[in-house]
């Protein structure tokens, strides 16, 4: 199951984000991890306080609703990061029941992935981190390079981009997760189609073997998958609702900055190249929820 997703989960865990499994068949010390977490949502706080000037005022902006928003853009760029690593380690045991039961569905498939599938995985985890930070090393930069009076410090600029790519990784994370339980039903529907006769141009030759199995048989790997996809969305339930309200103080502050405050042209392409960004991420979790969702 976490094989779909394993260096998005190592990545998440040296972040602080992930005290959880990422090898199901090895045990893990929650305590240790834990602690790491806890230091590391520590360091983001101080970073915020210091570094991101929650003290500051609100730079050259007269309206009331814009000084609102700018200080309430620069608490949400944190609290992306440390609201995901503090409800990470108060729901912990839902994301180890929800890898349990997987495993469960797993271990009563034989050969459910190929190796080439496998390798395949590993390259799109490799592409999505990569133009992940690409995207937003290279909008911090243009934004402190291109534009002389909105130029920030080294610290400044690190802990921006530190911050949103963390928090972009955690979505990639969540989206590798539910494809997998998404591929897990696409497969176990597609047995059950071809047992029962009906033709289907869904691809399970390789995963499930439908006729070594009975309808019986398939009704208990349906109950494992919609067991594990209950605790993934228990465990990930408030989260979501965490990250969308963010991304839409975002989207909702880079709006308002490009249509009232920003004046200069090639910030306003920059703002609008965020928002398309952010746009992204909140269509990437509706699609991969409803397909999810379609499946099960």
């Amino acid at each position: 199951m976490l094989e779909n997703c394993r260096w998005l989960l190592k990545t998440s865990r040296l972040s602080g984000c992930h005290p959880h499994t990422i090898d199901e068949r090895s045990r893990i010390n929650f305590c240790l991890l834990l602690i790491h977490s806890l230091i590391m949502c520590g360091l983001y706080s101080v970073a915020a306080y210091y570094v991101l000037g929650f003290g500051k005022n609100c730079g050259d902006s007269n309206a009331t609703i814009g000084c609102a928003l700018q200080r309430i853009n620069r608490y949400n760029r944190c609290l992306y990061v440390i609201v995901t690593i503090l409800l990470s380690c108060l729901r912990h045991k839902e994301f180890e029941r929800a890898v349990i039961v997987a495993r469960k569905f797993d271990s009563l498939v034989i050969n459910n992935y190929p190796a080439d599938e496998g390798q395949m995985m590993n390259y799109r985890q490799w592409f999505v981190m990569l133009a992940i930070s690409l995207a937003w090393i290279s909008a911090n930069m243009l934004i402190t390079c291109v534009i002389p009076l909105y130029q920030l410090n080294l610290y400044t600029l690190v802990a921006q981009i530190v911050m949103r790519i963390t928090f972009s990784m955690e979505i990639a994370k969540f989206c590798f997760i539910y494809d997998a339980l998404y591929r897990r039903f696409r497969r176990l529907n597609g047995s059950c189609c071809k047992l029962s006769g009906v033709t289907t141009d869904i691809g399970t030759s390789v995963s499930i073997n439908a006729n070594r199995f009975t309808i019986s048989n398939l009704q208990r790997l349906h109950s494992c998958l919609t067991d594990a996809t209950n605790h993934f969305t228990s465990y990930y339930g408030p989260q979501l609702l965490c990250w969308l309200a963010f991304m839409l103080l975002d989207i909702i502050t880079y709006i308002f900055d490009i249509l009232y405050e920003t004046k200069n042209t090639v910030l306003i392409c920059i703002s609008c190249i965020i928002l398309i960004y952010l746009s992204l991420q909140v269509i990437f979790i509706s699609r991969i929820c409803n397909l999810t969702c379609d499946e099960v």
